[in-house]
């Protein structure tokens, strides 16, 4: 029997995930839930959402609709009293990151959704996209041997950001860097014990656009460090790859991999260097996330993206922003306090 899902926020992101849901087989979409009403509408319009999945209020959704799990795509500062509503029913919960803006909040939705055993996990979509699972299967094939330094860079265009993100002071970590750190985190299979950081805004950046760039030194557990760069208000590619840029350099003691947006070059010791393939994209990565949902509603197994491995993401987050404040290394607190 197909599994009851509803969406919360029907924005731009929400709406990506009921079409997810609606091309992964096992799942029924049963509810859409947003407190704006024009957007709610727009969403259905576009979507093609029945009048009667439509609701304002979540409570009603969850009383009325009956589903076993809810997708979270609210904006970054709405996250927690969804998942705590829909957990406090005991419904698994897929929330898109960060799915708190705070360690502690997070640390309290995970013992929530133990206390349910129901599963919690977090979108972290980019983990999952072919490039980080190339280099994570080149690593973990041992092709480098130990990897020593890491560099990492991202340079976006000047884009549009959410008025939830524009009131965070180091707006670029929440809504963009956690790909990075996240994706870090994976590919090393590694946990960062402490940052260095820099936030600030370049000269020529909006009035508003408070910590829209970043600097950052991390010192993984296994002696690896890695400098990232990143800035969501870079000039003059607007028609290069979105207006994007991507660099990930990986030293390690048998060689080095280089990472150009779909590039991977592998640079053994004594050999040519060589491109490496990503693999092929067997489906979306929300495709991959709602399978781990799904997994986990079926069989109580703790999935890859939990909440609780998550912990770990969002506790390097927090420590990258008070870094940033007290302009000084911070140690990580990792998932447990």
């Amino acid at each position: 029997m197909a599994i009851r899902v509803g969406v919360v926020g029907l924005g731009v992101r929400g709406r990506q995930w009921v079409q997810a849901i609606r091309a992964t087989s096992g799942y029924e979409l049963v509810a859409c839930v947003d407190l704006n009403a024009e957007t709610l509408q727009q969403g259905a319009n576009e979507l093609g959402i029945p009048t009667h999945q439509c609701y304002s209020r979540l409570e009603d959704a969850l009383d009325q609709a009956r589903p076993q799990a809810v997708v979270v795509a609210t904006s970054i500062d709405r996250h927690v009293d969804p998942c705590q509503a829909a957990l406090e029913c005991g419904l698994g919960v897929l929330v898109e990151k960060p799915f708190a803006l705070s360690l502690r909040e997070a640390r309290r939705l995970v013992a929530m959704a133990e206390r349910a055993k129901a599963p919690l996990l977090v979108g972290q979509n980019y983990r999952y996209t072919r490039m980080p699972r190339a280099v994570r299967r080149l690593l973990a094939d041992g092709v480098l041997g130990q990897v020593g330094m890491v560099t990492c860079q991202s340079y976006r265009g000047p884009m549009d950001k959410t008025t939830a993100s524009l009131s965070l002071p180091s707006c670029i970590l929440w809504e963009h860097s956690v790909h990075h750190i996240d994706a870090l985190r994976y590919v090393l299979g590694q946990e960062v014990i402490a940052v260095m950081t820099q936030s600030f805004t370049l000269p020529w950046s909006p009035p508003l656009s408070t910590g829209a760039s970043v600097q950052v030194l991390f010192a993984f557990e296994g002696r690896a460090r890695a400098s990232y760069c990143a800035t969501v208000d870079s000039r003059g590619h607007e028609f290069f790859e979105r207006g994007q840029e991507f660099y990930l350099r990986l030293v390690g003691e048998r060689g080095t991999v280089h990472v150009f947006h779909r590039w991977i070059v592998l640079c053994e010791q004594g050999k040519y260097p060589r491109l490496v393939r990503r693999g092929p994209r067997e489906h979306p990565e929300e495709i991959t996330l709602l399978r781990q949902l799904e997994h986990a509603l079926l069989t109580g197994e703790e999935p890859e993206c939990s909440g609780r491995d998550n912990l770990n993401t969002l506790a390097v987050l927090e420590a990258c922003a008070r870094s940033a404040a007290e302009q000084r290394w911070v140690k990580v607190e990792g998932a447990n306090p």
